[in-house]
């Protein structure tokens, strides 16, 4: 049976708000409303399978291709767009900010690669 926290993950990550496709529709645009919501998604999934012997397929293969990817494209940042500025970012507190993120991630990520040990 395929638990809640799945279907709502799979319903974002089909979407075009799904960070990774978000950042490649819109040109390396961040969506943080996106990020919030993927993480909370990936952390309720991780719960809800805690005690099952292994992840589905299409959650395992989220941290394999898409976390990276997003990584990537995140580490090749080297400006912001105008609606950024718009925002209120100077170049540098951009910059800082998408760090963080890389942070996140990698922290993320790491939480999922170490709950298949728990």
């Amino acid at each position: 049976m395929v638990k809640e926290s799945l279907k709502n993950f799979c319903k974002y990550s089909a979407s075009d708000e799904e960070l990774f496709m978000y950042i490649r529709i819109n040109a390396g645009e961040w969506n943080e409303e996106s990020f919030v919501k993927m993480k909370k998604l990936v952390r309720e999934v991780i719960k809800d399978y805690e005690n099952e012997e292994c992840y589905p397929k299409i959650f395992i293969n989220y941290f394999i291709l898409n976390i990276p990817s997003i990584i990537n494209i995140l580490s090749n940042f080297k400006g912001c767009t105008d609606e950024e500025l718009r925002k209120g970012y100077t170049v540098e507190s951009y910059l800082s900010m998408i760090d963080e993120r890389i942070k996140e991630l990698k922290k993320l990520k790491m939480e999922f690669e170490n709950s298949l040990w728990a």
